[in-house]
């Protein structure tokens, strides 16, 4: 899974305890954004590790708060989602539970706008940090994430669950 990391667990002691805090507080959210990205568990868990790996060695470049340590990282794994061959072929057959049905609508938008609504939506960041992550100004975040979520509601729309899709970009 994490394998290419076990390599650099043989560093020095305090450099060990550097990444493994890295890993234990930002793996999971990586793993699920690229996840729902590129849909496809194997693909996600070896894009995160190459995120974690890049920004392991790239420690002590201009270190950053936690929170630029995050989109950091989100920027990393999206640079490397939008670049991933299996983004391009992303088409799931209809389905019939809405979660499923919203997972369909998702994967059928372009890689961008999902990007943009799974930042928002599932790791609660704003749009200046998407525009960040994104790299693009926050005006254009902001209107990745409408036109976003506009197709959700009108895909969701049958489902009954177009009140669930209702965005405020901030």
């Amino acid at each position: 899974m994490f394998g290419r990391i076990a390599k650099l667990r043989r560093q020095p002691r305090g450099d060990r305890a550097e990444l493994t805090l890295l890993l234990r507080r930002h793996r999971e959210a990586v793993v699920d954004f690229l996840y729902r990205m590129v849909q496809d568990q194997a693909v996600a868990e070896d894009l995160a590790a190459e995120v974690f790996l890049r920004s392991y060695r790239s420690r002590g470049e201009g270190t950053s708060p936690s929170a630029q340590l995050a989109t950091t990282l989100f920027r990393m794994a999206t640079d490397l989602a939008l670049k991933e061959p299996a983004m391009k072929t992303s088409q799931l057959p209809p389905m019939a539970d809405v979660s499923e049905n919203a997972g369909h609508a998702m994967a059928c938008m372009p890689a961008k706008q999902r990007a943009a609504v799974l930042m928002h939506k599932y790791h609660r960041m704003d749009s200046w940090q998407i525009a960040s992550v994104l790299h693009c100004p926050e005006p254009m975040a902001r209107s990745l994430l409408l036109s976003a979520y506009d197709r959700l509601r009108d895909r969701m729309a049958p489902c009954g669950t177009r009140q669930h899709w209702d965005c405020t970009a901030q």
